[in-house]
């Protein structure tokens, strides 16, 4: 490429992000304007545009990094020309990957990769001797992560020991202390929420009967409160379209001690030495302080109404949910299946009020079922007919013959790749010269960039030939099948429906993976 591309790579991890800056780290700025300026320095006359890929809050002991993954997939299709970072551990400490990338995948690529801070560029380290220096550099940011990631763990726990809260969010009913982030106020909007769901559980109250009132009356719920209030907590169910109060946030209140004035932490575990997955620790091994904030409830007023949770419930019905296949129109939740004399699907939502939209979303198992049945075995039927349409036309034809095309193009672009890492080793053993290996690197890249140009107008004119833009996906068996299907088999429904709505017994709308196939007449 003519004009250098310059990949940019910015990263922070939760460790040292400052959650009290507005959107964006003075890290992040930092790193970028170090990284600007070097560029200016070595960029001096050249022409080259520079894109940035970021993760801010993401920890770099591995690459499952939304702005790593972007750059590495731009560094995949030819699009960048040059990576800049301000030293080995933002790219990642995880020096073995480090590793395979400038040892093997960047140079394969041909792009250049420079650590300003590390005093690397990659345009001048041919051989092994740099190689072995940016492993034992990242064999040490490393071991360095790993301990870090302990230290930081005890660190908290002795702050926790000492009272400090260090918690993202105060527990619902409580504040953060503008003078001191590490104490919690009684938030005095909502603590008599608190108090009063606790006094009405400890009344007789079931949970669906606290829930039913509090939305009836209009009380806004955990979740509702918390985007209100505008607290950076953000909407962790964007699909819920009415976010109401609950039988289980009932239920999970009522078991907290938070509500005590306890401090509770180590409840779960989380980090490097569980791979990331979130582990339930013993009681005791938690980390409790008691008189740590002032409680919103007695212990005897806690003890009468979180008595009631093991007894109190939904005993005797079972559950069953369609993977999010049956949606309620109302709210957004998933609908249930309550399997009892007869099988109904309902949306949970209809009990947390006396009268709400949600009841209307009830409807028999074997009707919504059949009636799903019945519209993907005619939209089925459908797209076999207008298949058959476009064989007798000759369009399939010509389409497989694009198909093989483009493979065929894939399969030596997949080939020269092969080829330029059999050519790297060959220049790294010394069996070819340094013009030897950039004269067949220059030509195979003008045979890349042919194939990568038929390929493209081939895919041009291959979408141009389509009528249903996804239903090439679905194999003609597969579609056989589907057209005669007796039962109702959610894995094969899932090839042509994304998801069925549910408004009333007789209203429901089903949303296809595939277009409409009577828009192109």
């Amino acid at each position: 490429m003519d004009k250098t591309i310059i990949a940019m790579y910015l990263r922070l991890s939760n460790e040292d992000r400052d959650k009290e800056e507005l959107e964006e780290s003075n890290s992040i700025s930092a790193q970028r304007q170090l990284l600007n300026g070097y560029i200016q320095e070595i960029m001096q006359g050249q022409t080259y545009d520079i894109t940035e890929f970021c993760d801010d809050g993401y920890s770099g002991t591995d690459f499952n990094r939304p702005g790593i993954q972007a750059l590495l997939e731009a560094a995949r299709n030819g699009e960048i020309s040059m990576v800049i970072v301000k030293d080995f551990s933002r790219f990642g400490r995880d020096y073995l990957e480090v590793g395979r990338y400038l040892e093997y995948i960047f140079p394969i690529l041909q792009i250049r990769f420079i650590s300003v801070n590390d005093g690397y560029d990659s345009s001048d380290k041919f051989g092994a001797t740099g190689g072995m220096s940016v492993a034992l550099k990242n064999l040490v940011y490393g071991m360095y992560s790993a301990d870090l990631s302990k230290k930081v763990r005890s660190a908290r726990d002795t702050r926790v020991r000492n009272g400090a809260f260090v918690g993202a969010f105060a527990p619902y009913g409580y504040v953060k202390d503008p003078k001191d982030k590490h104490k919690l106020l009684v938030d005095e909007n909502v603590a008599w929420v608190v108090r009063r769901i606790f006094q009405m559980a400890a009344d007789g109250m079931s949970f669906a009967e606290i829930t039913r009132q509090l939305n009836d009356e209009g009380t806004p719920s955990m979740a509702l409160y918390r985007i209100q209030k505008n607290d950076g907590y953000g909407n962790r169910h964007p699909h819920v379209k009415v976010m109401l109060w609950n039988a289980s946030s009932i239920r999970d209140m009522l078991t907290d001690e938070v509500y005590l004035g306890r401090l509770l932490w180590n409840r779960t575990k989380c980090g490097i030495d569980t791979n990331k997955k979130i582990i339930p620790q013993e009681r005791e091994n938690w980390i409790i302080v008691d008189n740590h904030h002032e409680p919103l409830v007695s212990q005897e007023l806690f003890d009468k109404a979180s008595s009631r949770v093991s007894h109190d419930g939904v005993k005797g019905k079972r559950m069953k949910r369609r993977n999010s296949f049956f949606i309620c129109g109302h709210c957004g939740k998933v609908m249930q299946l309550r399997v009892k004399s007869r099988n109904r699907y309902y949306c949970n939502s209809r009990t947390q009020q006396r009268e709400n939209a949600c009841q209307k979303a009830s409807i028999w198992q074997d009707d919504l079922e059949n009636a799903v049945l019945c519209q993907v075995r005619n939209m089925a039927d459908v797209m076999i007919g207008q298949r058959a349409v476009r064989k007798d036309s000759g369009r399939e034809e010509r389409k497989t013959a694009l198909g093989k095309l483009i493979a065929d193009s894939e399969r030596e672009m997949q080939q020269w790749k092969n080829t330029k890492l059999s050519l790297y080793e060959q220049y790294k053993a010394g069996s070819l010269s340094r013009e030897g290996y950039i004269g067949k690197i220059e030509r195979g890249k003008k045979r890349l960039e042919e194939l990568d140009k038929i390929k493209e107008n081939a895919m041009e004119e291959l979408e141009s030939l389509q009528i249903i833009s996804d239903d090439t996906r679905i194999c003609d068996a597969d579609l056989q099948e589907i057209s005669v299907l007796d039962n109702f088999d959610l894995d094969r429904l899932r090839l042509l429906i994304e998801k069925v709505i549910v408004y009333r017994e007789d209203e429901i709308e089903v949303v296809w993976k595939v277009d409409d196939p009577f828009r192109n007449g």
